[in-house]
């Protein structure tokens, strides 16, 4: 990549960390362009030259973070000489409680009463389906899933996952343990509880 290229790529990648840092700190309402600015250590022409909008910004930012954490879990476990039903659970879980949540949450809130976000949150929450179902693909034998559940296997543990993780902001510590004990018992009674990576 040219050095003009490379410079550029890091400014957005800083733009893009300042506003999802900004999200989980003060929410979709308190994420100003300026903040943003400020925190990424860049002017607002910079910022303007790769984000027409703020909203642009703030949805480029949870594709870039839901992205990170696809990337970050399957590296994890492609690590693994095996692959564990019950750790890519548990593991799914610790990456679900992070910055990631915080930002698809604060989104998610504002398109229901903002109908200019919903299509391109639509968008973005399509393309992170896709990058599920490839990570699970690649980690888990899928094929063995009786046929109907197993489309619908990767979207049933998000789903579930989801909710539990937006109970965080009300709940007890450890309140989800029981459920997350549940959905491992029944993933390893449909899944081999250990299996070579591909």
């Amino acid at each position: 990549m040219p050095p003009r290229q490379a410079r550029a790529e890091a400014t957005r990648l800083r733009l893009l960390d300042a506003t999802v840092a900004s999200l989980a700190e003060r929410g979709y309402a308190g994420t100003s362009t300026q903040a943003v600015c400020r925190q990424a250590g860049v002017s607002r022409g910079t910022l303007l030259h790769h984000f027409a909008t703020r909203d642009d910004l703030l949805l480029a930012a949870l594709q870039h973070v839901l992205h990170a954490v696809v990337e970050d879990f399957v590296a994890a476990r492609m690590a693994e000489e095996q692959v564990s039903v019950e750790a890519l659970i548990s593991l799914m879980w610790a990456q679900w409680q992070g910055p990631a949540l915080t930002a698809w949450l604060e989104l998610a809130v504002a398109a229901r009463t903002k109908p200019e976000l919903q299509a391109p949150m639509r968008v973005v929450m399509r393309d992170f389906d896709a990058l599920i179902v490839a990570a699970c693909e690649q980690l888990l034998p899928l094929q063995e899933l009786p046929p109907e559940f197993r489309a619908g296997s990767p979207f049933f543990v998000f789903a579930l996952l989801n909710g539990l993780a937006v109970g965080r902001s009300y709940e007890e510590p450890g309140h989800a343990q029981p459920v997350i004990d549940l959905l491992t018992h029944l993933a390893t009674s449909f899944v081999p509880s250990t299996g070579d990576t591909p």
